[in-house]
């Protein structure tokens, strides 16, 4: 697989006042910010597409990641800098959110139990599952200099930067 080149974008603090924001948990903001993970899962769908700030958590909770994901990412420079480089509860990433689908083929998506149906092929999504959501993500631009001292919160939201 080769690797995304990484914009960095320089940030306009006025400009980014009128932007959402999307709070997601360590490491997987860094992953997205340097273009490894494409893909953010949720339990509820949405139906924006454009461009959106990524906070950084405050937490940086452990995490286990499956075979696949350890594999691509194991010894990667640029995982290896962005970790060293941003603090949490920080904007770091401007990304596009360019669909929502179930069940994409990338190794970031978690993926919905369904069955085949004989007559036509279709999937049926099994019941009493929740559903997850998978927000495909593209075009990181890597702030030159994070937002930093952000406070998050839940869902989309507009960030408040008073400096």
């Amino acid at each position: 697989m080769q690797t995304p080149f990484i914009f960095i974008k320089k940030h306009n603090q006025k400009y980014k006042n009128y932007m959402k924001a999307l709070t997601i948990k360590n490491p997987w903001a860094l992953l997205i910010a340097q273009g490894i993970k494409d893909i953010e899962n949720r339990t509820w769908r949405t139906k924006f597409r454009g461009s959106i700030n990524i906070h950084a958590g405050k937490d940086y909770p452990y995490v286990s990641l499956t075979d696949q994901q350890e594999d691509l990412i194991r010894g990667d420079l640029r995982y290896n800098f962005i970790k060293r480089k941003f603090n949490c509860s920080a904007i770091i990433v401007e990304v596009d959110i360019v669909d929502c689908v179930l069940n994409h083929e990338s190794i970031w998506a978690e993926q919905m139990a369904y069955d085949v149906c004989p007559e036509t092929g279709m999937h049926i999504l099994r019941k009493g599952q929740p559903y997850v959501w998978n927000w495909v993500l593209a075009n990181p631009l890597l702030y030159d200099k994070p937002i930093e001292n952000v406070k998050g919160a839940l869902s989309v939201w507009e960030p408040f930067l008073n400096k």
